[in-house]
């Protein structure tokens, strides 16, 4: 594989500094088109979530998660930009953000959700269907998938969904 540097994109100064295959991208105004595959790196847990609360840190994790054991208890997730970074730091209001994560199904939901340590948001979820998910068949894995759109400082409108895969 050839020597990639990352793509920053540096918002200050409203450019993109050290990328390559230059020709793979087209910038346009505020648009950034890739005209190539994107790829995301994913945070892969052998463990299995528990009770406790796991902090997924998106600068460093990326915006995918994916724990390959079934949850012992219901769990806990909290997002954060990073150690010592907020969500809501690096988001401006009007901004969105995506997340997923691929749980090893078993018989444990997510039962909290916060964002940069926030108070319990699970019941303030937008979900699809109308109603937090708590059934479905337990094989396979659960994908839970939220979009996090920023409407005012420590304030977010969360949409989610809950999808199980199975073979």
């Amino acid at each position: 594989m050839a020597d990639r540097r990352p793509l920053i994109i540096n918002a200050s100064a409203n450019q993109i500094q050290e990328f390559t295959d230059s020709d793979s991208l087209v910038l346009s105004g505020q648009s950034l088109k890739f005209l190539s595959p994107l790829i995301e790196r994913v945070k892969i847990l052998p463990d299995v979530l528990s009770a406790s609360i796991y902090t997924h840190n998106l600068i460093t994790d990326g915006n995918l998660l994916m724990v390959t054991g079934a949850p012992s208890a219901p769990f806990a997730i909290n997002l954060t930009g990073s150690t010592g970074v907020d969500i809501d730091d690096v988001m401006d209001v009007g901004n969105s953000l995506a997340f997923s994560m691929f749980i090893n199904a078993g018989v444990h939901f997510l039962y909290t959700f916060t964002i940069d340590g926030s108070a319990n948001l699970l019941n303030n979820i937008y979900w699809q269907g109308g109603a937090d998910p708590q059934t479905r068949a337990g094989t396979g894995y659960d994908n839970y998938s939220f979009t996090l759109i920023k409407t005012g400082t420590n304030a977010f409108q969360i949409f989610g969904a809950l999808a199980n895969h199975a073979q």
